[in-house]
């Protein structure tokens, strides 16, 4: 297993993570609007099939990247899968926000003795976003594994612009093979 997200191809990146357990705390993590914002973002979600997600970023977390992300629960199992469509609504230059569709999070939880496995899988990504994505979510992963282990909060942006590059050349790999 890879501590590094894998680009599957142009549009998709897979995190898989050993976290601490049990996995009802780590649902809490990926669920509970109290404990996604110690590691992620102000997030309100209704935890139902077809609920709403509503994702409100901070400058110390995405560096005034995004107005926020909309969404809605495609799937959701309690403690294993939550699955929502990823809209990020985007500053334009004129001052208007416009939505920017940009696939599907996908967070899976598996029980590996007293660990959890996460698996991350953001899909259906445009390309132009793949690093920046990608090396978001391994700072907010790094940031969650902090929290949930009882560490202090890391510096999202100082990791996210230390991890970048390697997305960038991963990308630019993919692109000069060829794949779709």
């Amino acid at each position: 297993m890879s501590y590094d997200g894998v680009l599957h191809d142009l549009h998709t990146v897979e995190f898989k993570r050993l976290i601490p357990g049990p996995i009802e705390l780590a649902w809490d993590y990926l669920t509970k609007r109290e404990l996604l914002k110690t590691w992620f973002a102000d997030v309100t979600l209704e935890p139902r099939l077809g609920g709403a997600v509503d994702v409100h970023f901070d400058k110390d977390t995405c560096g005034g990247c995004s107005a926020g992300v909309r969404g809605v629960v495609r799937e959701f199992r309690p403690p294993h899968v939550i699955a929502f469509t990823w809209i990020q609504r985007r500053a334009q230059p004129d001052g208007s926000i416009a939505d920017s569709d940009e696939g599907e999070v996908r967070f899976e939880l598996t029980e590996r003795g007293e660990k959890v496995l996460l698996t991350l899988l953001h899909s259906r990504l445009p390309t132009a976003e793949l690093t920046s994505h990608s090396a978001g979510w391994h700072a907010y992963l790094e940031n969650l594994e902090a929290r949930i282990s009882g560490r202090g909060r890391i510096d999202f942006m100082a990791v996210a612009r230390r991890v970048r590059p390697q997305y960038d050349e991963r990308l630019a790999g993919l692109l000069r093979s060829g794949a779709a």
